[in-house]
């Protein structure tokens, strides 16, 4: 029987998967949330939790989310 794609399906090594350090971690918490629950698909509200249990706080006054901009952190170009 052909292995279904799961948790380990993530990977660094993948083209077009090139990933900052943040986001890498952020991943691999996620899946990590997916496997101790066994649910595939967190909600909006479990993935907050998740990232406030990676130390995530709001810190400054919200901007408002207009057409998809870069990370500041982002390479031009990728």
């Amino acid at each position: 029987m052909p292995r279904k794609p799961g948790y380990t399906s993530y990977s660094q090594s993948l083209d077009g998967s090139e990933m900052s350090a943040d986001e890498l971690e952020f991943l691999l918490a996620v899946a990590a949330f997916q496997r101790r629950t066994g649910r595939r698909y967190p909600t909006w509200r479990e993935v907050l939790h998740v990232a406030h249990c990676l130390g995530y706080r709001k810190i400054a006054e919200p901007t408002p989310i207009g057409e998809p901009h870069p990370f500041p952190d982002a390479e031009p170009g990728g």
